[in-house]
């Protein structure tokens, strides 16, 4: 990417963030530190990062392992509601009705021996992130298994049959959660990665979610010569991306924005600006051209899939232009409303409630800054060429102690409080550094 300050020094930085933190790469798909067991959203990250990390053999078996998980008619050791009010923030036991209800979905978290379902209904993005996830780790295993031997090419195909009904499942899922028809899917309180902050109703970042799976399962469909029910998913997209981009866009505040139920619990989250809704911008990067790094005037398009000519879910040049000039505007918006000081934070504001946990503003969800929702924030301003966004968020990354030696607890810490800089929850919490990875592997490859 043209245009970075000091380039060659930034892209060594790079190279040594990325040598350093190697060693996180080839353990299991656990966050780290106190959480000892796999969370569905989590694993995602980790899970892309060590394959592109070579470790390719283990990523396989972990998906496996993770959609065995997948919630079934007779699932059993399974619990839900301990972040719900609606149970009174108290875990349930799930019997066969609930589990008959969640099926197809996969659990927030994985236990040794058991599973759970952390609110009243299974989360979306963990579905979706794996759906979307285990899709582009298979999409790109076939691709590298051309040269291979056959028997290889064989045994990818025996694990990709396997899962795909799993995957089919998950959306079939997610499309239920779709309650009133109109594209956009709902959910209760506390049915995302922010799991204290009471967001309920349809969320920016949950759609995205959902976008990303729908989008790469195609791809995957695709390439396995699946047209017929790779244009079903994609069809579902195109719905999606209207129904946010007519609904979920404010031309008042130049961004989108949250849409809350008529039963939401308080009206100060009403209206907040969320970091996380970068993550449909982030998400659209992956159809849409996009801005040629160090070119703002110039557009190109992002080759991303193997059969990019076929998974396009927006063709008309007008739309697509417009959805372009919102995405930057609302890059603005989250540059002047959460940004303090050079630092993103998750919200605009602190929150006036929270649960189960009651937090003070800077702690944990609220009001706080937050590695790897950072690290997505980076890879999208990447796609779209501002270097000085970029630079500056990197200089948070490659902070230096006085030996003049990089420091990367920045990065390290679960979450930060934003006045004082001092770490909170897991260290080293290894989603926050597979998602700075991720955001490393493709500017080394686009510079």
């Amino acid at each position: 990417m043209g245009g970075f300050g000091r380039r060659g020094k930034t892209i060594g930085n790079i190279r040594n963030f990325l040598a350093v933190t190697e060693k996180y790469t080839s353990q299991n798909t656990e966050p780290g530190d106190y959480y000892k067991a796999v969370w569905c959203r989590d694993a995602a990250y980790i899970l892309k990062d060590q394959f592109l990390s070579g470790h390719h053999g283990a990523v396989l078996y972990q998906i496996k392992h993770i959609w065995n998980k997948q919630i079934g008619n007779d699932s059993n050791k399974l619990i839900y509601g301990r972040g719900s009010p609606k149970t009174n923030f108290t875990p349930v036991s799930a019997g066969t009705d609930i589990s008959k209800n969640f099926y197809g979905a996969l659990p927030t978290t994985i236990y040794e021996n058991f599973s759970e379902v952390y609110a009243l209904n299974p989360d979306i993005d963990s579905t979706a992130l794996m759906i979307y996830v285990s899709s582009w780790i298979l999409t790109n295993t076939i691709k590298e298994s051309i040269n291979k031997a056959e028997k290889d090419s064989a045994d990818i195909n025996e694990m990709i049959e396997y899962l795909i009904p799993f995957f089919f499942r998950g959306i079939d899922y997610l499309c239920s959660r779709d309650e009133d028809r109109d594209g956009l899917l709902e959910q209760d309180y506390n049915e995302d990665w922010m799991d204290t902050v009471l967001r309920e109703g349809k969320v920016v970042y949950s759609q995205a979610c959902w976008l990303l799976a729908l989008t790469s399962f195609a791809n995957l469909l695709y390439t396995l010569n699946k047209d017929n029910e790779a244009q079903r998913l994609q069809s579902i997209a195109s719905q999606l991306v209207d129904s946010i981009e007519n609904k979920m866009w404010s031309e008042r505040t130049t961004c989108y924005l949250d849409l809350k139920s008529e039963n939401t619990i308080g009206d100060d989250s009403t209206n907040i600006l969320y970091q996380d809704i970068v993550f449909y911008i982030y998400a659209m990067t992956e159809q849409l051209p996009h801005i040629v790094p160090g070119n703002s005037n110039k557009i190109s398009p992002r080759n991303c899939y193997p059969d990019q000519e076929k998974n396009v879910i927006l063709d008309n040049s007008a739309k697509v232009e417009r959805i372009r000039k919102r995405m930057i505007l609302a890059l603005g918006s989250l540059r002047n409303r959460v940004w303090i000081k050079d630092f993103p934070l998750v919200t605009e504001k602190p929150l006036q409630k929270t649960g189960p946990w009651i937090l003070q503003s800077s702690e944990y969800h609220n009001y706080t800054h937050w590695p790897w929702i950072t690290a997505i924030e980076l890879l999208t301003r990447f796609r779209f060429g501002q270097v000085d966004e970029c630079n500056i968020l990197l200089s948070n990354l490659f902070n230096h102690n006085g030996r003049n030696k990089a420091n990367h607890d920045n990065i390290f810490y679960e979450w930060l409080n934003p006045m004082t800089l001092t770490g909170g929850g897991a260290y080293p919490f290894r989603t926050g550094i597979s998602a700075y990875r991720l955001a490393s592997f493709e500017i080394m490859s686009k510079t």
